[in-house]
């Protein structure tokens, strides 16, 4: 859409120009509404504020460091020779049934 006045007379060519110059931006707020969004500090509400504050609890809680008593470090280090074990007795049992199967030569590698 052009900004181009169309009127019945020729001679304003210049007051057109004028006109589509004043037009063509948006006009200013209010002189009061300017002042009221100057003078508003930025808040947010407070339900908003609560869950943000829950959330940073949460992550906090979270990312907190495991305890390092002698227990839990017992605890763990079973816990991962359980799985070893596991994974070792699982590779077995697929070197046995591949064996078995004809697929590959038995070389009698239980683990590496």
């Amino acid at each position: 859409m052009s900004n181009t006045l169309i009127t019945g007379r020729r001679d304003n060519r210049h007051e057109a120009e004028s006109l589509a110059a004043r037009t063509s931006h948006p006009p200013g707020p209010p002189q009061q509404a300017a002042q009221a969004l100057q003078n508003r500090s930025a808040r947010t509400a407070l339900p908003d504020r609560v869950a943000m504050w829950i959330g940073l609890k949460l992550l906090l809680w979270g990312t907190r460091p495991e305890p390092r008593d002698a227990e839990t470090i017992e605890r763990r280090d079973l816990r991962e020779a359980l799985a070893e074990r596991a994974i070792r007795e699982h590779r077995a049992a697929l070197e046995r049934a591949r064996a078995a199967s004809g697929l590959i030569a038995y070389t009698g590698q239980f683990g590496r």
